[in-house]
């Protein structure tokens, strides 16, 4: 089986990601070994912290490109972004200041932890982007109290037509945020499981165990679409269809 990436931080001293080309070298190569065929990479974008605009991210991808080349790397690479929502944001996409998913009308977003006064402000930039045209991907859900909360605010929002990303490390038992996860994943409200590769011990670029997980614990179907058909819809810009999600029934709902 092979995997696409679309949420990473690989690109060389841009982010918080990878420190040094070597480090960028070591990820493809990981990436590579783990039969990643495609990786979009995400740079933060932060107004005041990382201010990585569509010129800056897609200058470093040729570099990088470069660097596959030179090194027989058959990992293929594609510009994108994480973009931190404020109230500029749809102001920055329309006048091209930010990097979409491949330079199709998907973009990759993240939020504060959303206390209650985010909560109505994050719908309401949400909506505003699918006005603009934009296909919003939601990243790592189960990082936002609202989910602990109130998890049919997932549903809300992928009932408006956002798209749902966790990241594979979530799988695991051990980190904190797995209940919520596999809850999200039960009612069909994820459509994308992507590394959030940071570093290479602990945040580090690989898919296949995450794969197999949801392989067994739902179906193979559903592991595909996560983890490459749904990605590479992203890559070429077509329509994802999300018809099969399902209500969570929060009386059952429990997190320990």
């Amino acid at each position: 089986m092979k995997f696409i990436d679309i949420h990473n931080h690989i690109l060389p001293q841009i982010d918080d990601g990878a420190k040094t080309e070597q480090e960028t070298l070591r990820f493809l190569k990981m990436a590579d070994e783990n039969h990643i065929e495609k990786l979009i990479v995400t740079p933060h974008f932060k107004v005041n912290m990382f201010e990585n605009t569509r010129e800056i991210i897609q200058k470093k991808v040729e570099d990088l490109n470069q660097i596959i080349h030179a090194n027989d790397i058959k990992v293929k690479v594609y510009p994108g972004c994480e973009i931190f929502l404020t109230k500029n944001t749809s102001n920055l996409l329309n006048n091209q200041k930010l990097q979409t998913l491949n330079n199709s009308s998907y973009i990759l977003v993240e939020t504060h932890r959303l206390n209650d006064f985010w909560v109505l402000s994050l719908k309401e930039a949400l909506y505003n982007l699918s006005v603009d045209g934009y296909k919003v991907i939601l990243a790592h859900p189960e990082r936002y109290d609202i989910t602990y909360k109130n998890p049919n605010y997932i549903y809300e929002l992928v009932k408006e037509g956002h798209y749902m990303q966790v990241n594979v490390n979530s799988l695991n038992n051990r980190h904190p945020n797995h209940k919520i996860v596999k809850k999200l994943l039960k009612h069909r409200l994820v459509h994308f499981i992507a590394s959030d590769a940071h570093d290479l011990k602990h945040r580090p670029l690989i898919l296949e165990a995450g794969y197999d997980f949801i392989k067994k614990q739902f179906d193979q179907k559903y592991a595909d679409d996560l983890f490459y058909n749904n990605p590479l819809r992203v890559i070429s810009n077509e329509d994802i269809k999300i018809n099969d999600y399902q209500k969570i029934k929060t009386k059952s709902f429990k997190l320990f």
